[in-house]
């Protein structure tokens, strides 16, 4: 066996590993397939949205266009976005900077990974409370997109489904740092 096969047998192999953060057990298993399910939803979103723009401009070459591009691609745009995100809250898959903090010791970076993860709980649920409000008021004013007349509650949906996944997504995370830093011999740590 080459040095080359080895390699792509093991890349294939790390490709399929948990996260270490993610949760053990039936729940974990549940709220990880749920939350693989919004993120290739989201893909999928993100798809559309370029399927829509690239016909949408290959159209205006011979004198059409699809109506209300804008609109179909600003809805797609933002399901993309906030179905996404809790599957990286779960996986612990946003962008992070560890420079500095992996130099600390395992119990700093778990401590550090606890208040992120409340942090990050705080935010979304913010959002979560201010676009409600938004989208009740929408709701309320019976607003509509500018082409299509699309029920802006359309657009508020996937931002409160998200926010709430997310939310979720958070406990798992702030579940997993605790554990860690009471634990540390655990492993759970991001390190």
């Amino acid at each position: 066996m080459s040095q080359n096969s080895r390699q792509n047998k093991t890349d294939k192999r790390a490709a399929v590993i948990p996260s270490p953060r993610m949760p053990k057990g039936r729940l974990g298993t549940i709220a990880g397939a749920i939350f693989r399910v919004t993120a290739l939803f989201g893909m999928a979103c993100l798809f559309g949205a370029g399927l829509v723009t690239v016909i949408d401009v290959g159209l205006r070459f011979v004198g059409g266009a699809i109506p209300g591009a804008v609109d179909l691609v600003q809805l797609l745009i933002l399901a993309t976005a906030f179905t996404a995100i809790p599957f990286a809250f779960f996986r612990d898959g946003h962008v992070s900077v560890d420079l500095v903090t992996q130099a600390f010791p395992d119990r700093v970076q778990a401590f550090l990974a606890v208040l992120t993860a409340l942090a990050a709980l705080g935010l979304m649920a913010l959002i979560l409370w201010y676009g409600w409000g938004a989208a009740q008021m929408q709701m309320m004013f019976g607003d509509v997109s500018q082409n299509l007349r699309i029920p802006m509650i359309w657009y508020w949906a996937p931002l409160l489904a998200g926010s709430g996944l997310s939310i979720l997504a958070c406990l798992f995370a702030l579940w997993a740092a605790v554990v860690s830093f009471l634990f540390p011999s655990t492993g759970l740590h991001r390190g």
